[in-house]
């Protein structure tokens, strides 16, 4: 009999393929960002104002929500084949945004013009080089810087004096045009003159070397120093007061005015500096451009910072606000620490959510294949107690039928021989008693078998089915077959009696291989159903 196809298998496919989808669903949207941008940041040089400029982006990027921004920082320490090299490197490892400050005006701009043909957008902070080939630029006005210098120092000296000169890295635009701007400024005073020059590389060390130069060919007065940033400022002053040549009259100028205990602004608080310019960082701004860059907004091509100047009379002050800038920072800094273990917590958590999710739907998967199975094996089972109901009551219809044939083939007298035991002798009746116990112990022996046939007694009692058919027939009145389903009919009444035992379990015990045809068999022995027979 074929057995019939499982009609909820497509609903099991499609209840399979949903928690799968679930599944990868949940995996795929594990709060991921929706953007992630690489910014390589190329520095010519370290130092406290670069060192600066550094946490400001870093503490930048946590305020881009769903974006993942992460910062490829190098420095050259005022190498030019170094930064150069730095350059190719960061663009070859597939950078989406270039920041770079060049160390001098020329020798980087072959680098950054390779990055920019690459179509990598390149942004200059702080200096520029001697290509047109850049996205944006953003610094201070270093020109105005110089010139603002220039206009207070003609303020405090009353338009005359001697001023010498220390500028930063030679042939860097922030040195040059620093220069420019303050010679600017004092040539409108004829009695203010620039005495000397010499250049250093923006560090405290290159500012003494440079005033040992400068006094070397110059022994007049000094009554200004103009210091290409605070660090050489505070270098040239070491000199002058190792010579005995500073007084309290000598004018210190510096540029940066970094906040912090060895800064430019705590050095004209504690009057080591006379004045000093603020280049700001505004690291945070920097960071936006780039974004606007990356992200597609409007943005400038020429972004200029603003300035002002740190005298005694305001750094107290702005050390103050800074201080307390400090302390925003920290605070900051401390929230966005906690808030990433939050975040590191909140993804374990996910992973564990998710895996746990993965474990129910695969336990789901399986508890739906049981499921499935089981109604398989019950459909199946029960087509199997269908197909062995009928091929047994095929078979009793057939024992039947061969029974028939032998009560034809047989002469009358031997099928009417059976009479009353008042016509039987003392001895046939005996015989007759030995040969039905006989038989009734081979049917006992046999009858949890449901395979047992007439000619399987009759092997065991040395007869052959028509010897055994003409002796039952003569005995009973009932054919072999007859007899035998009686017998075990008979043992399940007794078995019925025992409440522990299942009307199937009776059957398989009595020799029916189906329980609904034992009960069918059972009805019509007695008349009503095995569990009325209880």
């Amino acid at each position: 009999m074929p057995i019939r196809p499982y009609r909820h298998s497509s609903r099991f496919r499609k209840a399979a393929a949903a928690a799968i989808l679930a599944t990868l669903w949940l995996t795929v949207s594990c709060s991921k960002p929706d953007e992630s941008y690489v910014i390589g940041v190329s520095q010519c040089s370290e130092d406290s104002w670069r060192n600066k400029l550094r946490t400001e982006l870093e503490m930048s990027t946590y305020f881009y929500e769903g974006v993942d921004v992460r910062i490829n920082y190098v420095c050259a320490y005022d190498d030019d084949q170094v930064q150069s090299s730095q350059i190719d490197s960061l663009v070859s490892s597939g950078i989406d945004l270039l920041i770079v400050s060049p160390n001098q005006l020329n020798t980087i701009s072959p680098a950054v013009d390779r990055a920019f043909d690459k179509g990598v957008p390149v942004v200059l902070f702080d200096r520029k080089t001697g290509s047109d080939k850049y996205t944006s630029f953003m610094g201070a006005d270093n020109y105005q810087i110089g010139e603002i210098l220039g206009e207070y120092v003609a303020h405090k000296l009353g338009g005359k004096g001697h001023i010498v000169e220390v500028k930063g890295l030679q042939d860097s635009s922030p040195a040059i045009e620093r220069s420019v701007g303050f010679k600017s400024a004092v040539s409108k005073y004829p009695d203010l003159k620039i005495v000397a020059q010499a250049c250093g590389d923006w560090t405290e060390p290159s500012g003494e070397s440079a005033m040992e130069d400068i006094l070397k060919g110059y022994g007049g007065p000094i009554d200004c120093v103009f210091g290409g940033n605070d660090r050489m400022a505070c270098g040239a002053r070491k000199v002058l007061k190792r010579h005995g040549l500073s007084s309290a009259k000598t004018l210190y100028v510096g540029v940066d005015a970094l906040p912090g205990k060895d800064g430019g602004m705590q050095q004209v608080k504690d009057g080591v500096l006379s004045v000093s310019a603020i280049y700001p960082t505004n690291g945070d701004e920097l960071l936006q451009l780039a974004m606007n860059i990356l992200q597609g907004r409007p943005y400038g091509r020429e972004n200029m910072m603003r300035t002002s100047l740190v005298t005694p009379d305001n750094a107290q002050v702005l050390l103050l606000q800074n201080e307390d800038m400090d302390r925003q920072r920290l605070r900051l800094s401390q929230m966005h620490n906690r808030v990433d273990r939050t975040m590191s917590e909140i993804a374990q958590q996910r992973m564990m959510l998710q895996a746990v999710v993965f474990i129910v739907v695969v336990i789901g998967l399986l508890l739906m294949v049981v499921v499935r199975a089981y109604r398989q094996k019950k459909l199946l089972g029960e087509q199997l107690a269908e197909e062995k109901e009928k091929v047994e009551r095929q078979r009793d219809e057939l024992e039947m039928e061969r029974d028939k044939l032998i009560e034809a083939t047989l002469p009358a007298k031997t099928v009417d021989e059976q009479g009353g035991d008042s016509q039987k002798s003392e001895q046939q009746l005996y015989e007759e008693n030995a040969f039905m116990q006989r038989f009734n112990q081979v049917v006992m022996q046999y009858l949890s078998d449901s395979d047992l046939s007439v000619e399987t007694v009759g092997s065991e009692l040395g007869l052959s089915r028509v010897q055994l058919y003409r002796r039952i027939k003569s005995f009973t009145g009932l054919s072999p077959v007859e007899l035998i389903r009686q017998r075990r009919l008979e043992r399940a009444q007794i078995l019925l009696k025992d409440s522990s035992l299942s009307v199937a379990e009776i059957a398989y015990r009595v020799g029916f291989s189906s329980p609904s045809y034992f009960t069918k068999c059972y009805r019509d022995q007695y008349g009503k159903n095995p569990t009325e027979g209880r």
